[in-house]
């Protein structure tokens, strides 16, 4: 009942939230914001550069990042965590005082203060706080890209005590999610044709019980096929499950689809999710697999799996996405 209600929560939520997207605005000082190449959709504010220094919401980038953001309303002060819970940053508004904390051992806690160039501060009833301060804290690597006026940081190792080691996984291992096509040969204008979502390496004794992906593509070329979504087994048959679909999603459309049905879930690599596209001029065209985050949704595409009564979600560094572009018409 509890992997039940969960499901139905997020349906719930893809279904309810809108989403604004911000471009990159110079005039206005609104830079793009991309995590490890992921762009970050902020929900109603966009990052904002103050006296040279770029301040975003405190929610959306370092949680892209897989850290926790929590707000103390009385303190009014902004507290990041790692995604290990090792290290701390506290920021207060209207304070130039950035406070750092890390475990070096289980007993042994380490802390300093950092002058911040801007403090953090309340732009249109959002707490921005600055990008690049809290983001080296966390030894992230962060560039400033004038062409495309954007920020691109890069995570860095996870933050352990002293003395371990990470090891990072070997790329090709991680779970993979691409598109394929059964479509080849020009298109005719109103010929519907099938869009598959590939999975591969699913982990031992699990099945897929969720996907969520996001179809960027043309509009003016292509037609998502309400409700022909369905999850497939490993058998290559289509299976029913909860859904809901948001065509309006970004420049796409977005869908998720999850099920409980252990016995029908996909276990092996394969085409895991299928939908159906219809072209509208017969001009052949793209279509991509997302891979932006959204600071109230979450990342665009991702796969849960299922092992006994424990769910994993697989999406930003632990997911392999290919975002190449499918070519249908040619």
């Amino acid at each position: 009942m509890k992997k039940i209600l969960s499901l139905i929560t997020a349906l719930s939520m893809t279904a309810a939230c809108g989403v604004s997207v911000f471009a990159a605005d110079k005039e206005n000082g609104e830079p793009d914001v991309i995590v490890n190449g992921s762009k970050i959709i902020f929900a109603d504010q966009n990052a904002k550069i103050v006296d040279d220094v770029t301040l975003v919401p405190a929610r959306g980038v370092f949680e892209a990042m897989g850290c926790k953001v929590d707000w103390n309303d009385a303190s009014r002060a902004v507290t990041v965590t790692s995604e290990t819970g090792v290290k701390e940053v506290i920021i207060t508004i209207d304070s130039d005082v950035m406070k750092i904390s890390r475990f070096k051992s289980l007993f042994e806690k380490e802390e300093n203060d950092y002058t911040l160039e801007v403090p953090a501060q309340i732009i249109n009833d959002r707490t921005m706080i600055p990008l690049r301060a809290v983001s080296e804290a966390f030894d992230c690597t962060v560039e400033w890209d004038g062409g495309a006026y954007a920020v691109n940081i890069t995570t860095g190792d996870p933050i352990l005590l002293e003395g371990y080691t990470y090891t990072a996984p070997d790329a090709d291992s991680l779970v993979q999610m691409s598109l394929s096509t059964d479509k080849t040969g020009a298109l005719e204008a109103g010929e519907e044709f099938t869009i598959y979502v590939d999975a591969k390496n699913i982990p031992e004794d699990s099945f897929i019980s969720g996907v969520t992906a996001t179809f960027v593509y043309d509009k003016d070329k292509f037609e998502y096929v309400v409700d022909s979504g369905s999850l497939i087994n490993d058998n290559d048959e289509e299976f029913e499950g909860l859904s809901v679909e948001n065509l309006d999603y970004n420049n796409g459309a977005k869908v998720v689809f999850v099920t409980i049905d252990e016995t029908n879930g996909r276990k092996t690599g394969g085409h895991a999710y299928k939908a159906t596209f219809k072209s509208i001029n017969g001009e052949s065209g793209t279509i991509a697999l997302g891979n932006s985050f959204h600071s109230v949704i979450g990342y665009e595409s991702s796969i849960m799996c299922t092992t006994g009564t424990s769910d994993k979600t697989y999406k930003g560094k632990n997911l392999s996405l290919d975002t190449t572009p499918l070519t249908i018409g040619e």
